[in-house]
């Protein structure tokens, strides 16, 4: 096994544990507003508005 394919399958690993882990509404916008796709207010930046159509869309 190359150094890249442990590598790959660590990566992997680490990435399904997170994605299968639970997290609560407030880590997942303090997580958002780190990432700079929503404000400190909880609205869409700039560079996601076509985001927040799409959200505002599939809310009606």
């Amino acid at each position: 096994m190359s150094e890249y394919s442990i590598a790959y399958d660590l990566a992997m690993k680490a990435a399904k544990e997170e994605l299968e882990r639970e997290v609560t509404p407030e880590e997942a916008l303090r997580q958002l507003v780190a990432a700079g796709i929503l404000d400190k207010d909880g609205n869409f930046t700039a560079p996601y508005q076509n985001l927040a159509k799409v959200v505002r869309d599939l809310r009606k």
